[in-house]
């Protein structure tokens, strides 16, 4: 007679004792437990439906098969019992919550980053290719359509059986449809947005579509030479005094100084006299929350490894050509 899943106080590490566990219950209690590879928690998935047959028989919940000549009946745990697919659907969203949740708070992790290392469709001769072609494209994330990707995110676990792709279907009515090019509306045919993306000044509005050139902006109107003062800082570093800069700025508060002002000219004009344009102690910008960017697609962000390491020198040249060239655009 089969009996509520009470199983010896000596199997207590599931995880560590699986095989062992599961000839446990497939010998003594006759329970076979479907795909449990699969299942994220097993100690928890065992510890419910203990709770479970102590309310009611198993014979009452759990289907039956007869797998010899001995007539013994074996109860079989599988998805096709809804409650059971519930129960592993749960297991397994509150699984990658919690390694979510550890990822995010990890301040030891260390990694490259994603992008720099993934292996693309295209080919391309050379790695500065590639970066253009990414940078022009947008092509900033990885490729929608691969499914591989798909147990990296939450979403593809938030409902039982559908991914993604089902769910934006769901949510968002005006989806662009399958085989449609986007904006192929012919009252939009002649609507050509610019491809170039704008790189903004870390500490005014001064744009430019050359990363090179903006520095050398920063360089001459601030004082601040970013490839010189950040070349003791890692890669990482450099990312999170950006978005340092970009966050303290856009709230009026001085990078260096931290002291705060109630409109941006107040504080331009501090930076300005108090020769503020420099780099704060590491410790006050080399903090995880850091790692995010202020402004999304901030574009500065992507361009930190093509920056020139040129003298003050051939800065000023190229600076000096550039301005004689628009001096003469606009003598013309």
């Amino acid at each position: 007679m089969f009996g509520p899943l009470t199983f010896k106080d000596s199997i207590n590490d599931i995880e560590s004792s699986n095989v062992e566990t599961q000839c446990h219950i497939f010998d003594v209690h006759k329970c076979v437990i479907e795909d449990v590879q699969h299942i994220k928690n097993l100690p928890d998935y065992i510890t419910y439906w203990k709770q479970r047959f102590k309310c009611s028989p198993v014979d009452q919940i759990i289907p039956s098969v007869k797998i010899n000549k001995t007539d013994e009946k074996y109860f079989l745990f599988s998805t096709l019992l809804k409650e059971d697919l519930e129960l592993r659907h749960k297991l397994t969203l509150d699984f990658v919550i919690k390694v979510q949740e550890y990822e995010r708070k990890d301040e030891h992790f260390v990694r490259s980053c994603l992008l720099c290392k993934l292996q693309f469709e295209g080919v391309f001769p050379e790695r500065s290719i590639l970066k253009e072609h990414m940078r022009k494209k947008l092509h900033k994330r990885t490729n929608s359509e691969d499914s591989q990707y798909d147990k990296f995110y939450i979403i593809n676990y938030l409902e039982i059986g559908k991914t993604w792709k089902v769910l934006q279907k769901e949510s968002d009515k005006y989806a662009i449809q399958r085989g449609v090019e986007e904006n192929s509306d012919p009252e939009y045919f002649d609507w050509n947005e610019p491809t170039v993306d704008k790189i903004t000044c870390l500490f005014c509005c001064h744009t430019e579509t050359d990363i090179n050139i903006l520095c050398n902006h920063m360089t001459f109107k601030h004082r601040f030479n970013f490839v010189q003062s950040t070349k003791t800082l890692n890669f990482y570093q450099k990312v999170k005094l950006i978005n340092y800069i970009r966050k303290t700025v856009h709230n009026h508060v001085c990078p260096y100084c931290e002291r705060n002002f109630e409109i941006q000219i107040q504080l331009d004009h501090h930076m300005e006299e108090e020769q503020h344009f420099k780099i704060p102690k590491v410790t006050k910008f080399d903090q995880p929350e850091f790692y995010f960017p202020t402004y999304e697609n901030d574009t500065f962000l992507y361009l930190i490894d093509d920056m020139e390491t040129e003298n003050v020198d051939k800065q000023k040249e190229k600076l000096s050509n550039r301005l004689v060239l628009i001096q003469r655009r606009n003598s013309l």
